[in-house]
């Protein structure tokens, strides 16, 4: 009773303090990586405009975003594609442990990272309510406009394995949208015009996602002080 009726006399304040995050893997075991390039999956929708070597800048997204955490050390783009020299990383690699965990052993590490993308897009017909203002009636109506959603969507899968177990340490998919609004006119022109800008910036969110997760970072949280 005292309690409450101290805290009826007080002001309460809210206020954000940065809570560290741990890491969600071991980052004394795992602190050096090779990225293999990333793999088209089988079923995913082609679409024109994506180059064959998106593969590849995707893991080179990755190795970026890595190499700027002072945990990890990542194996850089020309020392990967020297070592990889008459490779071809394909889907099936995905569930090979054994042969992954010996080209880790080869690149001195204690994790590969690899994984499968899927990049597709789902085009809907929608319709959006507004007001406008009407001369006839002097009055704001409610009115509507029929449009159509363009929806980029990519699926990023990350994998890392541990070379010394050959496990699976990581297996996570990372989900990714971005939307447009079309007139019919603006809508044909985006079917042809290329989707690799967008891809781009859709791996870059992914990349970042990850990262967080097995990095050690703060994150902004809500506290409530009395005064």
């Amino acid at each position: 009773m005292t309690l409450m009726l101290c805290a009826c006399g007080s002001k309460v304040a809210r206020v954000s303090i940065p809570i560290k995050v741990q890491s969600e893997i071991d980052i004394d075991t795992y602190s050096n990586f090779a990225v293999l390039p990333f793999v088209s999956e089988k079923n995913a929708t082609k679409l024109d405009g994506i180059p064959v070597k998106t593969g590849n800048e995707i893991a080179e997204i990755l190795r970026s975003g890595l190499t700027r955490q002072k945990h990890f050390k990542v194996v850089n783009k020309q020392e990967t594609t020297r070592l990889m020299t008459g490779e071809e990383v394909g889907e099936e690699w995905l569930v090979n442990t054994e042969r992954l965990s010996e080209l880790g052993r080869y690149f001195e590490v204690k994790g590969i990272i690899v994984g499968s993308y899927q990049f597709k897009t789902d085009t809907r017909p929608r319709r959006y309510y507004g007001e406008r203002y009407s001369t006839r009636q002097q009055r704001y109506v409610m009115d509507y406009q029929d449009y159509m959603q363009k929806t980029y969507i990519l699926a990023l899968r990350v994998i890392i394995i541990d070379v010394d177990t050959e496990k699976i340490i990581w297996d996570e998919a990372y989900l990714q949208k971005t939307a447009e609004a079309h007139s019919i006119g603006s809508f044909v022109f985006s079917q042809m015009a290329p989707q690799e800008t967008t891809l781009r910036e859709l791996s870059k969110r992914a990349a970042y996602e990850f990262t967080r997760d097995i990095s050690p970072h703060y994150e902004q949280e809500d506290r409530f002080l009395m005064r």
